[in-house]
């Protein structure tokens, strides 16, 4: 069997402190075939200094982008360039085991109708230390503790309903992503709707139970709240998946987030004072489903000023 070339695809902005561990994941992967590509979205700081200290490695491409493309512009650009059979995309603040894409590339060799190959994931800090409870906590509510080794039974509802599919652990089958994959509109939820096209194309994804990627949080992450651009990037995908009929099965448990997403949306906009608006989301939430949170932050929404005070003790 072929040595296959592997892609590793770096986007990165701004995060010279965390980058050098990153691309020292990638180079120091068991499988040599790899080429490794950093795609600087125009960063002010010391990106350029970190990725020259790999310069002598001939697998490491460093490509800086004059202009900032932005996250689904940057992924693209990625892409396009991409030369490996396969290829995955390694967060600049994330870091692979030595073993990661040896071990994904497995099921993908051995079977061509998998699209995707997955893993699980540690949790570590900012300072790199692993927090073993939460990682076990995001284990479960994932809910990839449920998932057995293998294909899974149900791709459309890891994907789209559990979330159990970590885009920078999941190992990607080249020739059958399309660029149109990756929305502008999807905003924050650029991977989940790159899970949702993935999932349209008929094929399979693949489960292996092992944590091979070290996934870092910290403030500055994307991850670390909802602010309002992932919130809409959630609400672009669930409104597509209910328009989808291929889907129909799953649009009970999509309403249900899509709830939970309108209600969040809504109190943002009224903790910045848009009461209009987020009236508007509120009123969609309550039609989806009833819950208590959605239906006080609606009657704060009324209350002008002082509703918006008390909005902040829904937020959190």
């Amino acid at each position: 069997m072929k040595n296959s070339l592997v892609t590793i695809l770096i986007p990165t902005y701004n995060r010279a402190e965390f980058l050098r561990e990153a691309i020292q994941s990638a180079v120091t992967q068991t499988h040599r075939e790899l080429e490794i590509l950093i795609l600087d979205d125009a960063s002010p700081d010391d990106t350029t200094s970190v990725a020259a200290e790999f310069a002598d490695d001939p697998r490491v491409i460093y490509i800086r982008h004059p202009n900032n493309l932005g996250i689904a512009g940057n992924w693209r650009a990625g892409i396009e360039r991409v030369r490996g059979e396969f290829f995955c995309l390694l967060h600049d603040d994330d870091t692979f085991e030595p073993t990661f894409v040896e071990s994904l590339l497995q099921p993908l060799r051995s079977d061509p109708n998998v699209i995707l190959a997955f893993c699980d994931q540690w949790m570590m800090g900012t300072d790199g230390s692993r927090n073993v409870a939460e990682s076990e906590a995001l284990q479960k509510r994932f809910r990839r503790n449920r998932l057995s080794a293998g294909i899974l039974p149900d791709f459309a509802v890891s994907a789209l309903v559990n979330s159990s599919i970590p885009v920078g652990a999941s190992l990607f089958r080249t020739a059958m992503i399309e660029l149109a994959f990756i929305a502008e509109q999807a905003k924050g939820s650029i991977d989940s709707w790159l899970f949702y096209r993935c999932v349209g194309t008929g094929r399979s994804a693949h489960y292996l139970p092992e944590r091979l990627m070290n996934y870092r949080t910290h403030s500055g992450g994307m991850s670390s709240s909802m602010p309002i651009y992932m919130a809409e990037g959630h609400l672009f995908r669930y409104r597509t998946i209910l328009n989808d009929a291929s889907l129909t099965r799953i649009h009970p448990q999509v309403k249900v987030l899509m709830a939970e997403t309108l209600t969040a949306h809504g109190i943002i906009l009224l903790v910045t004072g848009k009461r209009a608006t987020a009236r508007h989301s509120l009123t969609e939430s309550l039609r989806l489903t009833f819950s208590f949170r959605a239906a006080l932050a609606f009657l704060l929404s009324c209350g002008g000023r002082v509703g918006t005070q008390f909005a902040l003790a829904v937020r959190r």
